[in-house]
């Protein structure tokens, strides 16, 4: 007789790693991304002094957490990753359906591109000192630290604002 409890939940409700350092470098890429990007692009277009000083809060508090982080590396390469993604796909709108507008797109994607470019070959063998077998697949409890990251997030985003 199959167990449908173990086909249909999985291993869910396993707990990934027992290292609290995979938990808090979980905790900290999404503010760590979301304080980078909106810091970068405060300084880079600032509308006022006030954006400006909002745009160097911002980009401290991404310094900060990038200190707080273990494996500094992989905050950094997932925050290139996620923005030249963003941008590559922002420069094939713009180029094709939107404006013709392309240089700053471009030149955001060289960048982002270019670090994530330096950061995987300056970490060529690298793996993270994390341990447990299973934590690359996505269970109740990283995803609920994920969940609280985003939540912690948003709401210093509104603590902060200019």
């Amino acid at each position: 007789m199959p167990d449908w409890n173990r086909i249909i939940v999985g291993d869910a409700f396993k707990v990934p790693s027992h290292d609290f350092n995979y938990y808090r470098d979980l905790f900290l890429i999404w503010p760590f991304m979301l304080f980078s990007v909106a810091g970068i692009t405060q300084l880079y277009a600032p509308v006022s002094p006030a954006g400006r000083r909002y745009g160097f809060t911002l980009a401290a508090c991404a310094v900060f957490l990038v200190l707080l982080a273990k494996e500094k590396r992989l905050l950094i390469l997932v925050t290139c990753l996620y923005v030249g993604f963003r941008v590559a796909v922002r420069l094939v709108l713009g180029l094709f359906f939107l404006r013709h507008d392309w240089h700053p797109y471009l030149l955001a994607l060289l960048v982002s591109g270019g670090v994530a470019l330096v950061v995987l070959r300056l970490s060529k063998g690298w793996r993270p000192s994390y341990t447990g077998s299973s934590v690359g697949k996505i269970r109740i409890l990283s995803l609920l630290v994920v969940l609280t990251s985003l939540g912690c997030t948003v709401a210093i985003f509104r603590w902060i604002k200019p």
